[in-house]
């Protein structure tokens, strides 16, 4: 179900973007926000190997892109998320002049996890993500995910060329995609903000309990807003206080 967001001059851009100042790679563990996460990530290289955990950072040729291809499309069909790697995407980035990089990890000789990067300029994109769901730690909060991402900032870090890690998103959590990818993009430290050139939409999507966060454009204030149904009002559907530490204001509304 689509609600109008023209009641509450409130324009919502369809993607947003998440960026990483990149630090001196010394300096990189302390600008992770979360102190949790920080703990974790620190220990990275050690969790890795008690997990019989490798990996590789290579410059990602063609070849070893479309035979990606089918581990991407199967972890992003079991999750239920939109496939949106194609073969034509390699070919587009090249002809740009851009730089391909891929982040490969094997556990015992199995593929588990993967990163694909773009770099051009003095920005690092991270295009793709795609990994098994496998636990590494008993930390609460910890994730295979969280390490691959932070590996991928110390590499471009430690480059020494790029002074920015960029990824995006659809800009619908809760419906497009989750509330903990949230969290988790907001824990890291990342900086958001609407992709540039991205249109402006005057609705968006709700789940099946009427609940959805999004990034919008209110009297020209950048603001995390909360949309629930009347119904809701006072009552606590999930933690919202996770969402109240970023340094974009923070807004319920209802319908």
């Amino acid at each position: 179900m689509l609600i109008s967001l023209t009641q509450f001059n409130i324009q919502r851009p369809e993607r947003v973007t998440y960026d990483f100042p990149l630090p001196n790679p010394s300096d990189l563990i302390s600008h992770i926000k979360s102190k949790s996460l920080r703990s974790f990530l620190r220990n990275s290289d050690e969790i890795l190997a008690k997990n019989n955990i490798e990996w590789k950072y290579e410059d990602l040729t063609e070849q070893k892109f479309l035979e990606w291809l089918p581990y991407y499309k199967e972890k992003m069909e079991e999750h239920n998320y939109v496939v949106r790697a194609k073969e034509e995407w390699y070919q587009e980035e090249i002809k740009k002049g851009h730089l391909l990089k891929g982040l490969f990890f094997y556990q015992k000789k199995k593929f588990v996890g993967s990163g694909i990067f773009v770099l051009h300029g003095n920005t690092a994109n991270f295009a793709y993500k795609a990994s098994d769901r496998i636990s590494v730690s008993s930390v609460k909060g910890s994730s295979f995910g969280s390490i691959i991402e932070f590996m991928f900032l110390k590499l471009v870090a430690e480059s020494g060329v790029y002074t920015t890690a960029s990824s995006k998103s659809r800009n619908a959590f809760g419906f497009i995609n989750t509330l903990g990818y949230l969290d988790y993009k907001l824990r890291f430290g990342y900086k958001i903000r609407p992709s540039p050139g991205i249109p402006l939409l005057n609705d968006v999507p709700v789940n099946e309990s009427g609940v959805v966060l999004f990034f919008g454009l209110q009297n020209d204030k950048f603001i995390l807003f909360c949309l629930q149904p009347e119904l809701h009002r006072g009552k606590e559907l999930f933690d919202k206080s996770r969402f109240l530490a970023s340094e974009i204001p923070f807004k319920e509304i209802y319908y």
